[in-house]
């Protein structure tokens, strides 16, 4: 039984191995590798042949010695002259590459170098246009971008960044329209980017905005998905009062959201003895001793706690407190971005040494719309009219903004619901206060563009306070 198996598996095998398919395919897989093999060896024959033989075309239209000074005329009409060059060396050229590297001078070379630069610059802006208008957002008139109905247009860093976003999610890579843009919508990065620029097109100082994002970038300062950014600082701590329960509340409701990115409303605080902790209600009963509070009621609390005082150290008359938006009318500030050390709020990259402006490191959050100037001569500092104090910072952690584990996209809440309160209001009294400064910086952007803008921003409202990160 088991011999007359094999010899039934021996011919299944025969059958299928020498079946009429089978001969079929490997007589067409012979033809094709002997073709494929002929027509190798001629190309091959082909390139060694004309290898061998001179260059009848010339690469060049015509050339003229006279005395040391050799001119030479290309296909395309470009007349190349050099001295002390010896026309039998320009018998030699075999590509007209070979013409210009033997006739090249510096000032031929760079200009050469400039314009593949500048053939490189348009090919990248056009493509950067193609992508950009594909989103649907955006719009290109006179060789500028624009959003949509903002009759402002883009600055090219940010352009680039833009595009860049748009080509990973490229109509050609996932084939519809409609699903690039949804992918678009679904990118954090994109959405607080075009929220950012929206907010730059209602700053009243044209050139703060068109600095801004190129500030951002050098620097590399993030933006959370508000479209506001985050900065450092330093201040003076107003009274003799402990401020360890509000350093502890600030930077643990701040990291909570940042690095745990868990709702701050799921914890509570506690004075154990030797020190305060936090405790996950919903995962561990900690008891009712020494209990201080949960953790969000006592970030929104702050500004209420006698502790809670500083200042700067220039004038001691401050009253800056942890979790307050601190403001000043624009026209009180200097817009000018010639001046280094003026009027306004000033917040700093790492770049900048603030070790003068005080003893306690903080980190704000900043609206675009409210910078006053990014001064040109100043590495890491700008000005502003108004500023969100976020948290205190430790020494060991002055340039928390740098840990890949602290993100900001969702820690600005707070501030944008703050932000979002009377906005259209807000804007326009910023351009108000801009006019009285009688300088020629006011974009050209009308009421009814405000309003949109505002209206957008506004939209966004319940939107945002529902995609509130893990619990």
């Amino acid at each position: 039984m088991v011999a007359l198996f094999f010899k039934l598996k021996q011919m299944e095998n025969k059958m299928k191995y020498l079946s009429l398919s089978w001969f079929k395919s490997k007589i067409e897989k012979g033809v094709e590798t002997a073709i494929e093999k002929v027509v190798t060896k001629k190309v091959e024959n082909l390139v060694e042949e004309l290898s061998n033989q001179e260059v009848l075309i010339k690469p060049y239209h015509s050339s003229i010695q006279v005395n040391d000074t050799l001119t030479v005329v290309l296909n395309n009409g470009q007349v190349l002259t050099k001295q002390n060059v010896e026309s039998e060396k320009l018998g030699e050229c075999k590509t007209e590459d070979d013409v210009i590297k033997l006739m090249s001078t510096k000032e031929l070379v760079q200009e050469k170098e400039k314009q593949e630069e500048v053939k490189k610059e348009i090919e990248l802006i056009v493509s950067n246009f193609d992508i950009l208008v594909q989103t649907g957002d955006f719009e290109v008139k006179d060789n500028s971008v624009y959003l949509k109905g903002i009759n402002r247009s883009v600055p090219k860093l940010l352009i680039n960044k833009f595009a860049n976003i748009c080509q990973e999610y490229s109509r050609d890579t996932y084939g519809t329209d409609a699903h690039f843009s949804q992918l678009l919508d679904e990118d954090i990065e994109y959405q607080s980017l075009i929220r950012f620029w929206k907010k730059c097109c209602l700053n009243p100082n044209a050139q703060s905005a068109e600095d801004l994002y190129e500030f951002l970038e050098h620097h590399n300062m993030k933006i959370d998905q508000h479209g506001n950014f985050y900065a450092y600082r330093r201040v003076k701590k107003a009274s003799s009062e402990n401020t360890e329960l509000v350093d502890f509340i600030s930077n643990s409701y701040n990291k909570i959201k940042a690095v745990w990115k868990k709702k701050p409303s799921n914890f509570e605080v506690f004075n154990d003895g030797s020190g305060f902790v936090i405790v996950n209600s919903q995962k561990q009963n900690h008891g009712e001793n020494n209990h201080m509070g949960n953790l969000e009621k006592l970030y929104l609390d702050l500004p209420n706690m006698q502790e809670n005082r500083y200042t700067s150290a220039h004038t001691g008359l401050e009253d800056y407190r942890v979790g307050n938006v601190i403001s000043m009318p624009r026209d009180e500030g200097d817009d000018d971005n010639t001046r280094n050390c003026s009027f306004g709020y000033h917040a700093a990259s790492k770049q900048y040494d603030y070790s003068d402006f005080g003893n306690q490191d903080i980190l704000v959050i900043i609206n675009p719309m409210d910078v006053l100037a990014v001064p040109r001569g100043e590495v890491g500092k700008l000005r502003t009219c108004r500023w969100y104090f976020a948290m205190t910072l430790e020494e060991n952690e002055r340039y928390i903004l740098d840990e890949d584990c602290f993100d900001v996209t969702h820690l600005g809440d707070i501030f944008e619901e703050k932000c979002l309160e009377n906005l259209e209001e807000h804007v326009k009294k910023g351009f108000t206060e801009e006019v009285k400064r009688h300088t020629f910086t006011i974009p050209n952007i009308s009421a009814n563009e405000i309003t949109t803008i505002c209206k957008s921003l506004t939209d966004i409202q319940e939107e945002l306070k529902s995609r509130v990160v893990n619990i």
